[in-house]
């Protein structure tokens, strides 16, 4: 800007908006030379003293001391009443070191931020900046969930919204698991023969309808007889320290044999160390057994659903679905009866369009009895 002084004498100076209010600098070098041309050295003093104005703006802005953060409004404070609470300390230790694995490495950048002002939109990049690994991204949202609803419970005063509500997954899978069909377990079976731990551990599972959790630990604790067969009775491990199902289960003659070549000890299911399986390992292990089957998309979950599906086959109610499985919403029972009633649809459909295209290569033209008046007359007919 030229803002002669009063005497007339020129001056100069580069004026600028920072922070809300006007900032200048004097530009002492000589604007124009004998020419009448704009300096050299001008010009080079008027983006110096630009770069200067910006830059002292810049360090005013960092030298700001920033309010310091309560401790009482951190993410670190919040998660640490958490864990003191009786809901946290009601779950499986298990669950609780899996809560803690999530919540730590997300209190790593966040844990001293005010988790009040966390909105749904933060709680979107959060999950976005773990793309890379969509299962832990979707853990995140699914605990932080848990940890909100737990505060809003305790006190609306300590959070009165939940950001992490409607946050839809990034990992999900239409339908969930894939359900074995009937194909596939012939596949596995005749890949894994009777008396090898992975064919034991499919027949435990596709009798019992056991998730891995349980299949991982039923052993011969957990039998017992009645009206002269053997029988199952275990704690389902599943939210078993909150809502307990006892679950009973008759052996089937396919996994009497599998248990009677097969080597057992406290549990069924033994792992290479003659030792039970963990929860995770077995999981493990039996997705790699299904792969080495060749079944790259079968699981250990989707077992379960198999089961259901052949339990609904076989005319099962949905009261009876629940007292199998363990389920208490006769809702989730139905979506395997609706699954069996689609096979037998599938299967009526294929066998009446079978029996249609049959009836129609039968052909009916040619196969009339023939009568000496026909033959009369077709006789007539040919003759002059």
């Amino acid at each position: 800007m030229h803002d002669p002084d009063e005497k007339g004498r020129d001056r100069f100076y580069v004026r600028l908006k920072i922070g809300g209010r006007f900032q200048k600098k004097r530009i002492r070098q000589p604007f124009k030379d004998a020419a009448g041309e704009i300096t050299q050295d001008f010009m080079l003093a008027y983006f110096a003293a630009i770069t200067e104005l910006r830059g002292d703006a810049a360090g005013e802005e960092a030298a700001k001391p920033k309010a310091p953060v309560i401790r009482e409004e951190t993410f670190n404070w919040l998660f640490d009443q958490y864990y003191r609470s009786p809901e946290f300390m009601r779950l499986d230790k298990a669950t609780q070191k899996d809560k803690r694995s999530v919540l730590s490495r997300f209190a790593e950048k966040a844990g001293d931020h005010p988790y009040k002002k966390y909105r749904r939109e933060d709680m979107e990049r959060s999950q976005l900046a773990r793309k890379d690994t969509p299962g832990a991204a979707d853990k995140l949202v699914k605990v932080l969930r848990a940890v909100f609803n737990w505060a809003m419970k305790r006190n609306p005063k300590l959070m009165s919204h939940n950001p992490a509500i409607g946050i839809a997954p990034i990992n999900r899978k239409k339908g969930g698991f894939h359900t074995w069909t009937p194909a596939e377990i012939d596949i596995y079976r005749a890949h894994w023969p009777i008396g090898t731990v992975p064919r034991l551990a499919m027949e435990v599972m596709i009798t019992v309808g056991a998730r891995r959790s349980d299949a991982a630990s039923i052993g011969p604790r957990n039998e017992f007889m009645r009206d002269g067969q053997r029988w199952l009775r275990f704690t389902a491990y599943k939210a078993r320290n909150r809502f307990p199902v006892e679950i009973e289960s008759r052996l089937t003659p396919e996994l009497i044999e599998a248990l009677q070549k097969t080597p057992t000890g406290s549990s069924y299911i033994m792992n290479a160390r003659n030792a039970s399986f963990t929860i995770e390992s077995f999981g493990n292990a039996f997705k790699r057994w299904c792969v080495e089957a060749g079944l790259l998309e079968c699981s250990a979950h989707g077992l379960r659903k198999a089961a259901a599906v052949a339990y609904a086959e076989s005319g099962a109610s949905a009261p009876e679905l629940c007292a199998v499985f363990g389920w208490s919403n006769l809702r989730t029972a139905q979506i395997y009866i609706d699954q069996a009633e689609k096979r037998k649809l599938r299967v009526n459909a294929y066998e009446r369009r079978q029996a249609h295209e049959k009836l129609k290569s039968v052909s009916f033209s040619g196969g009339g009895k023939t009568s000496e008046t026909n033959e009369g007359k077709r006789d007539e007919k040919s003759n002059p």
